[in-house]
């Protein structure tokens, strides 16, 4: 399927440009402010609730399953541009929540909705503001499909499947009912669960996963070693810029560690622009966390684990990490690992329903047909566990790419509204003073 290579070629080019681009622009201010930047992350205890959320949307089978997917097609080289993908572009998350909250809507009885199709509209303006807001939103429904259901059932039946006897078909058609009770409460439902899930399933991958790092510390330097040798393998070959760009641990590094935190794919402005934080630049901050804790904390975590256990088998990615954890932790570790995939997977699923569901509000907002695409949504669930899990990831890398194009269009265009947002919390001048 070369057809699904073209576009993915070209996103880390896309990432890097643009991040570099924001970096210039917004003057570096979240590392010349770090202790006070933290600070402000967590102002208030509402947008602890609010970073579950939207860790739900990011945090994953991206995390675990898309790791392992990047080894076995990039090599161990493939980590040290998820590295890369997250330092440069986490301030595009930044930028896109800004301006989510900045041109959010608020109904007469103070409901919020918004998302980059409002921005893109309002913001951007005229035609070709609305005619990318329709664009967006019709991504945002048809790839929640995609990037939402499919990789995510797919990896979480394939867990289950490790663990139990019962049928694919079976096991997603019991996935699409939980998740089915889950989302058709909405907002506030999709948060409670969340608010649960994602912190303790945090926590326990965590624990067990640092525990078989600390137990092979010796080993880590050759580790890190190779990550940062096969990564630079091409250039020293002489293939040029863009065949350094384009090669295989490049390419998979940054479109699997783009699908792992989602910056810049205009994902985490569905779920922010809901805060009650009034201040967008703040609000923006939790971005720049999300994007750390998932690339450069928890799929850093998974890698070494995978890369320790040694060489990627040519077996399914399901395999390669409870072969890992199987080897390091025995039976335990393979129950853990899978349940984990299962619980990051089913967060990610529910939350994603929120998301498609939202920008189908932006085009019709009849709760009927919302019903209705949020009872198709729980029924395609089943379909994960049947269909290849080699085609479903390279719809979903495609999707990253046609969605982050479509949505960076928009905050490279507001660039300077960005800037002036990021000015009422930060003095971005020479003196570089936190007003």
């Amino acid at each position: 399927m070369r057809f699904f290579d073209v576009p993915v070629k070209f996103l880390p080019a896309i990432l890097i440009l643009c991040g570099v681009y924001f970096l210039v622009k917004l003057k570096f201010f979240f590392l010349l402010h770090p202790m006070k930047t933290a600070k402000l992350m967590f102002s208030s205890p509402e947008q602890i609730r609010e970073l579950s959320l939207s860790l739900a949307g990011t945090l994953g089978v991206g995390n675990i399953v898309g790791v392992a997917v990047a080894i076995i097609l990039g090599g161990s080289g493939a980590v040290f541009w998820m590295w890369i993908s997250a330092a440069v572009s986490m301030v595009l998350k930044y930028a896109e929540i800004v301006l989510a909250v900045k041109y959010r809507h608020f109904s007469l009885s103070g409901d919020a909705t918004g998302g980059p199709m409002y921005y893109m509209r309002d913001g951007i303006g005229g035609c070709v503001g609305r005619g990318l807001a329709f664009v967006f939103a019709l991504l945002g429904i048809s790839l929640s499909f995609a990037m939402g259901n499919l990789v995510q059932s797919g990896a979480a039946v394939g867990a289950l499947s490790e663990m139990t006897a019962y049928s694919p078909v079976a096991l997603g058609a019991v996935l699409g009912v939980l998740c089915a009770f889950s989302i058709f409460g909405g907002y506030k439902s999709v948060s409670n669960v969340t608010s649960i899930v994602v912190p303790v399933m945090s926590a326990v991958y965590l624990v067990v996963s640092l525990g078989i790092v600390f137990t092979n510390i010796e080993r880590l330097p050759g580790i890190f070693a190779d990550i940062v040798s096969s990564a630079v393998e091409p250039l020293s070959a002489g293939g040029g810029v863009m065949g350094f760009l384009t090669s295989s641990a490049v390419r998979h590094g940054v479109s699997k560690g783009a699908y792992s935190h989602e910056s810049g794919a205009g994902t985490a402005p569905l779920s922010h622009f809901k805060t009650k934080n009034n201040s967008p630049a703040r609000q923006g901050l939790l971005g720049l966390f999300e994007v750390f804790f998932d690339t450069i904390v928890m799929c850093t975590i998974t890698a070494v684990v995978l890369l320790l256990y040694g060489e990627a088998p040519s077996s399914s990615a399901s395999e390669y990490i409870s072969a890992a954890f199987g080897h390091f932790c025995g039976a335990p570790g393979m129950y853990i690992v899978n349940i984990s995939v299962v619980l990051f997977a089913f967060s990610t699923m529910i939350c994603w329903g929120f998301y498609g569901r939202t920008c189908l509000y932006y085009l019709c907002s009849r709760p009927k047909i919302a019903n209705a695409y949020l009872a198709i949504y729980c029924g395609a669930v089943a379909l994960g566990g049947v269909i290849n899990e080699g085609v479903i990831w390279q719809i979903a890398d495609v999707a990253v790419v046609v969605m982050t194009s479509v949505n960076l269009c928009a905050i490279v265009n507001l660039s300077e509204v960005v800037k002036k947002e990021t000015e009422l919390v930060f003095d971005t001048s020479r003196k570089n003073k936190l007003r």
